[in-house]
């Protein structure tokens, strides 16, 4: 887009009469015809504009246009499912949609009212919008079924899978820390590095070190594994050397000293099959059913009467602000 700034808008800028009465009649103009099914140049131009609300930094041109290609491609498959719909008598009444929303709130845990609200406003929508939204995804759904068939896959097949893909689950090497905190808080800095080079030493000749955590009225804290690529430098540095169950030099950091044990250290590697079988089993099943849905949507398309004008485009993205 370069210097100039790509502006969303709502409104046309002001033009005469007449020219305007033009353009309203354009916009109501089809974008896109399945049978008797129709999306409207307006239509299009706020599903657009939505969806381009969602992107958190402004898009380039070529982002609009990736976006406008696929939000056009995504919403005549649309009509054409909902058409199949309708030659299969299919319904999606409201408990169905309750349902839907209900899932979703426990999955992403906004059982409360208000983290509810939030999360619906946050994302561009009202309510209404949403129902809507998931009543349609509900019709798309049970349009396809009976048609698409589930895949079955041995587990044979899905190692070999994890074979081929097996960068993809790469897991780089990690430390697991514990630390105690010594505060300057009521000292000096001096006095903390005193206490946390006593304490290390008692450590390294045999002390425990969650004894003299409590001694010295602290508490020893698990940090975790942590990728090591992931640490501060100067914690880098200060694991160097040292073995397993040892612990590093002290490390002055903000508000006091940090002592560190490095508990054991995770070699590079690979997660194991048994960790990610599942998630290959859903991820074949996901594109499997893609594939079966592209197939059976392009097949309709051929039943149907199906008429696109792209270079009603033009309209939208003036209506835009211009690309």
């Amino acid at each position: 887009m370069g210097s100039r700034k790509f502006v969303i808008a709502v409104a046309l800028a002001a033009l005469a009469t007449v020219a305007a009465a033009q353009d309203r009649m354009v916009l109501e103009g089809i974008l896109v015809r399945v049978n008797d099914r129709i999306i409207t140049i307006s239509d299009f131009t706020k599903r657009l504009q939505t969806e381009l609300s969602q992107i958190q930094t402004a898009p380039t041109e070529e982002e609009i246009q990736q976006l406008t290609q696929m939000l056009l491609t995504e919403m005549v498959d649309e009509l054409v499912l909902l058409e199949r719909a309708t030659e299969k008598n299919i319904e999606v009444n409201d408990k169905m949609v309750d349902q839907a929303l209900k899932n979703l709130r426990e999955e992403n845990n906004l059982l409360e009212d208000e983290a509810w609200e939030q999360a619906v406003e946050s994302s561009g929508l009202t309510l209404e919008q949403l129902r809507d939204r998931y009543r349609r995804t509900i019709l798309l759904q049970r349009a396809v079924q009976g048609e698409v068939r589930p895949l079955e896959i041995t587990e044979e097949e899905l190692r070999q899978l994890y074979q081929q893909q097996i960068e993809n689950y790469a897991v780089p090497e990690k430390v697991v820390l514990e630390q105690v905190f010594i505060s300057s808080d009521g000292s000096t800095v001096d006095e903390a590095v005193r206490r946390a080079n006593g304490m290390v030493a008692r450590v390294r000749d045999g002390a425990d070190l969650k004894a003299e955590a409590t001694l010295a009225g602290s508490q020893l804290q698990d940090l975790g594994a942590i990728p090591v690529e992931d640490c501060r430098p100067e914690l880098r540095a200060a694991l160097e050397g040292i073995e397993d169950g040892e612990v590093a030099d002290p490390m002055v950091v903000p508000g006091g000293v940090q002592v560190i044990l490095l508990v054991e250290t995770i070699p590079a590697g690979y997660q194991p099959f048994e960790e990610v079988e599942n998630d290959i089993r859903r991820q074949v099943s996901a594109d499997s059913y893609e594939s079966q849905t592209r197939g059976l949507v392009e097949n309709l398309k051929k039943e149907y009467l199906v008429e696109v004008y792209e270079d009603r485009l033009a309209i939208v993205y003036r209506n835009l602000g211009g690309i």
